[in-house]
């Protein structure tokens, strides 16, 4: 009697959590309409031949293909001889800004390749862009 209480308690548990989940993910899909998006016009670009000491400065153009607002986080570049400069953090849907990105070559020679990489509430939260250049003495 004990076993048959217990079996069909276990079948009312887990109809009751199957019933949740479904709820859970009709609620998620109704949700992933709505998103922040951030979409680089440009993620790479090579500078070409530059000479140790110079620097080389790049704006990369990057949009909000989202439909809610985009919000810069946080700009991670790869090391500290490369600076970099966000014209807008906050952005609304369809709209641009430039991610400046400065390159000092002191220091460095051969090919070389520097990436900086923003953090959004975007759907795919980081994303990088690189400057490549061929340092030469």
């Amino acid at each position: 009697m004990k076993t048959i209480k217990l079996f069909w308690g276990l079948i009312v548990l887990i109809a009751f959590s199957c019933n949740s989940k479904s709820n859970q993910t009709s609620e998620q899909v109704a949700d992933s309409t709505h998103f922040a998006e951030l979409t680089y016009i440009e993620d790479f670009f090579d500078v070409g031949t530059v000479h140790s000491g110079e620097l080389v400065k790049h704006s990369f153009r990057f949009r909000n293909t989202g439909n809610l607002p985009l919000v810069v986080k946080d700009v991670i570049p790869s090391c500290g001889c490369t600076k970099v400069d966000v014209s807008k953090k906050i952005l609304k849907p369809g709209e641009d800004a430039l991610v400046e990105v400065v390159f000092d070559s002191k220091g460095w020679f051969g090919s070389q390749y520097k990436s900086v990489t923003l953090r959004t509430n975007g759907v795919i939260r980081e994303k990088s862009v690189t400057l490549k250049a061929n340092v030469i003495p």
